[in-house]
């Protein structure tokens, strides 16, 4: 095809055609611009499915991220429900004076921990951010994602490291007033270990002790607040990249 052409104008040429060698040339320059722009638009077409796979495979990333983080928040509002059910037991038997029984141990351990150990997942977003948060064509998802990553999951992370930075102090004390039961000390679940006071009696009177148990209590509620805005957001978040992932499907369909 490309030595069709020189003939066809060496035989104008030879004939004298002056004009319609000149047509002829144009012709052939419209054609091979054209050519360069088709090949131009097909490289484009292709560029812009593989960013619009990238997406796709990044948008998936960031939906399972956030699944899992689902999960470990709600698994983490069960156990802190569960602390906050033995913070009131032992604010109870120590404010009506009840007396000691073995049962209150488990209480005494699960009363003192202040529910900061809750760990989200970043990777997807990390993911996002390295390749470029323009990926996402879709504008209120990316500042969704933002939002969820840079405002609201970080200021659940804030107030857990806030809160985190009394518990030494608090560790004196228990440390102070209490024994672990070590014999009792299960590999499987570290935090479960029984406390027993060395003496119960005057850790009714400690009014400290009582303030300390009623701070985590609040402490905690304060993150479970936090933990549920976030929460609510990530599902809200899975949506919106579910609803994006099928619009993506239905144009990429032939």
């Amino acid at each position: 095809m490309i030595k069709f052409f020189p003939t066809i104008r060496r035989n104008l040429l030879k004939e004298g055609k002056t004009l319609k060698y000149l047509k002829y040339a144009v012709g052939e320059i419209v054609l091979v611009v054209i050519g360069i722009l088709i090949a131009l638009q097909i490289n484009n077409w292709n560029e812009e499915r593989k960013l619009r796979d990238q997406e796709r495979k990044i948008l998936f990333e960031l939906s399972a991220t956030l699944q899992t983080n689902c999960e470990e928040m709600i698994r983490d509002s069960l156990v802190r429900a569960r602390w906050n059910t033995s913070s009131d037991i032992i604010i109870s038997a120590l404010q009506k004076e009840l007396p000691f029984s073995d049962s209150l141990n488990i209480h005494f351990q699960n009363a003192r921990i202040p529910g900061t150990n809750l760990s989200l997942s970043t990777a997807g977003y990390e993911g996002l951010k390295n390749i470029g948060f323009n990926i996402i064509t879709s504008d209120p998802l990316r500042r969704a994602v933002v939002e969820l990553f840079e405002v609201t999951q970080k200021k659940l992370n804030d107030e857990m490291e806030y809160f985190g930075s009394f518990q030494p102090n608090r560790q004196i004390i228990v440390d102070q007033l209490f024994s672990y039961n070590d014999e009792n000390f299960d590999y499987s679940n570290p935090i479960d270990v029984p406390i027993i006071p060395h003496d119960y009696d005057a850790l009714k009177r400690n009014t400290v002790y009582l303030a300390m148990i009623k701070s985590v209590k609040v402490q905690r509620n304060v993150i479970a607040a936090h933990a549920f805005k976030n929460l609510r957001e990530t599902r809200r978040l899975i949506q919106m990249i579910k609803t994006e992932l099928n619009k993506t499907s239905r144009d990429n369909r032939p």
